[in-house]
């Protein structure tokens, strides 16, 4: 099945293309959404395909169809990322805006998108440095699509053609999202501003109570969101808190 690409191509022969190839493939529903991944690679003339699933505190990347290769797998140097702050990308997403947009967009532009650890991290991990979302559901437990290459950003052909195939994308994962899905390739933990400034507090060496009485809650908060970092962090004291903290970006090296 031959896909075109660029501004030229018919919208709804890309639709059909999507619905035909997803059917024709293996009824694995790994093997169905591969297959969509992939047919979305080759219309936007991209390298790879991460489905991203949300979750309360942060969220999940599984690389599926070419995105699964072990090349990439064996670049990444921790399971758990830790995002420190807001993620222009997905963060819309979570609050129900289902957009296709690209990460330099998202950003502010391409010199704000490829000086975040974010744009490095997908060169070093993906070998991309461009990523497009198409959102297929929104909220909290959101999914979206990001398909990455590395080189020019998306134009506006690119986002036309997953606004035009974006229906069908959903109505597909719809029926086809399983119970239980592959382990994730990356799990992203996100803190929440209270949680950033309580650990930035523990950072300066402040016990429970002066961090209680400096963030202006109780020492019983304190404690529910120190409970909350270790969780994220997968550490089980401040020690480790930190140095882990600092060892991934999250604090300055002391």
């Amino acid at each position: 099945m031959a896909i075109v690409s660029g501004q030229d191509i018919d919208h709804y022969a890309a639709v059909v293309d999507l619905v035909t190839g997803v059917a024709e493939a293996s009824e694995h529903v790994d093997a169905r959404l591969g297959r969509m991944s992939d047919l979305l690679i080759e219309l936007l003339h991209s390298d790879t395909g991460l489905m991203v699933h949300g979750a309360p505190d942060g969220y999940e990347i599984r690389a599926i169809g070419r995105g699964a290769h072990e090349a990439a797998r064996s670049r990444m140097t921790d399971e758990l990322s830790i995002a420190a702050g807001p993620d222009p990308l997905l963060d819309p997403v979570r609050a129900g805006d289902l957009r296709p947009t690209t990460a330099g967009r998202a950003h502010g532009g391409q010199a704000v998108w490829q000086a975040t650890p974010k744009c490095r991290g997908s060169l070093e991990i993906w070998g991309i440095d461009q990523v497009v979302a198409l959102p297929v559901r929104g909220g909290i437990e959101f999914v979206a699509f990001l398909i990455g290459r590395r080189g020019e950003d998306y134009g506006d052909a690119d986002l036309d053609l997953l606004t035009a195939v974006q229906p069908v994308a959903v109505g597909l994962v719809a029926l086809l999202e399983p119970e239980h899905l592959p382990p994730p390739a990356l799990r992203v933990a996100q803190l929440t501003d209270r949680e950033r400034e309580v650990l930035a507090l523990l950072a300066a060496g402040h016990k429970a109570a002066t961090i209680a009485r400096l963030a202006g809650c109780s020492e019983r908060t304190v404690h529910r969101h120190l409970a909350n970092i270790y969780a994220k962090l997968s550490v089980t004291d401040r020690l480790s808190a930190v140095v882990t903290a600092q060892r991934i970006g999250l604090l300055p090296q002391t």
